[in-house]
Formats: C-alpha cells, sequence, structure tokens
C-alpha cells in the first residue's frame, strides 16, 4: 500500500486532482451536453405566475445558492484500480465534479442558457469558491451567487484518513458549514452526495465495516448524525420561501416525513431511487437552470428532467 500511496503522489500533486475514471473529461462534457438538451428542451423564462416562488427569495435582490459536494466515496469494498494507479478502496469523486461545475458556470454562454457567463472569485485548491452573475429572473434583475465546495482531501482513502488528515478536516468542516450554515441562512442549499442510508448528509471519509464498505448497519443508520443537524439547523431558517435538494439516494424515502413535520411548507427536491452521481450531478444542474429561467411547478420539473431516469428519479415538492 506504501507502493501505491508514494505512485499517487508522484502522478498527482497535492495541490491538483487526479483524474480516477476519467472525471476530468466525463464531468464537464456531461453537464454541457446535458445542459445543451434542456436549452433545446425547454422554455427560455418561466411564466410570471411563478412569482410567488420567488418573490421570498429575492427580498435583498441576492438569489443565495449553497452548493455543498460530499465526501462521494465509492465503496466497493476493494482496491479501485485506473490508468494503472492503485487509488486504495473507497475512492472519491467529489473534487473532480467540484472542478467539472466550475468550468461549467464560468463557461461563455451559448443559446438561452443562464447557467454561464460567472465570475469566480476564491482559490480553487482551497476548496472553496464563489460564483457571481446578474440574472433577470421573473422581471427583476438578481445577483445570483453560487458558493461551490468539495470535501475531499485527495481521491485516496488511505492518504485523507492519514498524511492528508489536516487537509481532509479542514475541507470536511468548510463544506459542512456551507451546507448546514447555508441551510439556516440562505435561500437555496444543494447538496450532492451520500444518503447513508438514512444517516447523511455526509462530509467525512467513509465509517467501513469489515467488507470494506459503508458501516450503515453499525454507524450511519444508528447515529443519523447529518440528517439530525440538518433538521436542527433547518428550525432556524426564517425564510418561508427557502428551497433544499438533497441530490443523494432516495432523499425521499429517508427524509421527507421529518422535513415536512418540522416545516409542513417546506420546498424540496428530492430523490426517489437509487440514482448515479451523473444523475444527480444533471438533474442539480437542470434545477438550477430552471430557477434562474425563473421556472415553477410542472415547467420547473420539466426543464430538469431531460431523459427518463432522471424524469423517474427526482420528486420536487411545494415548488409552486
Amino acid at each position: 500500500m506504501i507502493r501505491c500511496v508514494f505512485a499517487l503522489l508522484y502522478f498527482f500533486p497535492l495541490q491538483s486532482f487526479a483524474a480516477i475514471d476519467g472525471y476530468d473529461w466525463r464531468v464537464p462534457s456531461t453537464i454541457k451536453v446535458y445542459l445543451d438538451t434542456v436549452d433545446s428542451n425547454s422554455e427560455a423564462e418561466g411564466p410570471r405566475k411563478c412569482e410567488s416562488l420567488y418573490e421570498p427569495l429575492f427580498n435583498d435582490g441576492v438569489l443565495d445558492v449553497h452548493y455543498a459536494l460530499g465526501y462521494f466515496d465509492d465503496s466497493t469494498g476493494s482496491d479501485h484500480i485506473w490508468a494503472g494507479i492503485n487509488f486504495g478502496p473507497s475512492p472519491s469523486y467529489d473534487i473532480s465534479v467540484f472542478h467539472g461545475i466550475r468550468q461549467e458556470l464560468k463557461a461563455e454562454c451559448r443559446g438561452r442558457l443562464r447557467l454561464c457567463g460567472f465570475s469566480e472569485s476564491g482559490d480553487p485548491e482551497s476548496g472553496k469558491v464563489v460564483l457571481k452573475k446578474e440574472v433577470k429572473i421573473q422581471g427583476r434583475n438578481v445577483l445570483v451567487r453560487v458558493t461551490l465546495t468539495h470535501a475531499s482531501a485527495s481521491e485516496s482513502f488511505v492518504l485523507n484518513k492519514g498524511e492528508l488528515q489536516a487537509r481532509q478536516q479542514k475541507l470536511t468542516l468548510q463544506s459542512e458549514e456551507n451546507f448546514f450554515d447555508g441551510l439556516k441562512t440562505a435561500d437555496m442549499v444543494f447538496y450532492n452526495g451520500h444518503s447513508r442510508n438514512g444517516g447523511g448528509p455526509d462530509f467525512n471519509p467513509p465509517i467501513l465495516n469489515k467488507k470494506g464498505k459503508a458501516d450503515y448497519n453499525g454507524y450511519y443508520e444508528v447515529r443519523r448524525i447529518g440528517i439530525k443537524r440538518t433538521y436542527s439547523s433547518l428550525k432556524e431558517n426564517p425564510n418561508q420561501g427557502f428551497i433544499l435538494g438533497l441530490f443523494s439516494c432516495y432523499s425521499r424515502k429517508h427524509f421527507y416525513s421529518d422535513f415536512m413535520k418540522i416545516n409542513p411548507m417546506q420546498k424540496l427536491i428530492l430523490t426517489a431511487e437509487t440514482i448515479d452521481y451523473f444523475d444527480t450531478l444533471m438533474a442539480s444542474m437542470g434545477y438550477l437552470e430552471g430557477f434562474l429561467r425563473g421556472g415553477c411547478g410542472q415547467e420547473l420539473a420539466d426543464t430538469a428532467k431531460q431523459g427518463q431516469k432522471i424524469k423517474n428519479g427526482f420528486v420536487g415538492t411545494q415548488l409552486n
């Protein structure tokens, strides 16, 4: 294993991200193709009937969006080899997704797309950036501000639990802050990561069982640390128009009932089943594009749900 770690460090310095499974080119390519499909198959702007959804979000002239990537590991229980490099058990993918999202939001605008042409501040190597753009939504000029974070220090579980532990703790706390503080203050919060079988959202390297897989029975389903903190934070948000999207497997099954107990008027985007990481990524981009077009209800759903798997896999609640 030491030899594998040295190989990883040799090919991918700590201040860059590894191209595991080709995610460095697959992610931006997937987002681009998907958004072009969205643009071809949806209206340029939502009708003014959607004003009731947006009015509570625009009181200060800013649409404050927090997009927090969780620690997205592939818990196969065995070592993961890509391009001749052994990434060890449970490698993570959220770093490449972070850079892919940045790339697309900063790209030159094309067609009628609005999720483009953003300016960026912050250091990407820190794992946190802020992207800004003025957009006319529902007839109002609004500053859209997206705070984007990722949670993994590297793709390697071994490194993140070992010599990169200090950086890993920093990135975990930073993405947690983006998510949980956003639940208290933001207009919109998106989480893309694992549900941990009801124990997430999660921004930490996984707790593994003896088979090298995420320990659902002994840890996540018992302690439910992430979702308990989510419920607690939600109670502090005074914005009744606040929108929460949990782009993680079976989030409707795991969390919907408790969300409704906390706030029967909570606006949600949840998943209906097991969802591939690329599908959650595409759906999150589609919903963001739909919101920037001022959509609501079925029109918003039609904008985001391009393809049968995404159409069946995501459920919006009270987005009217």
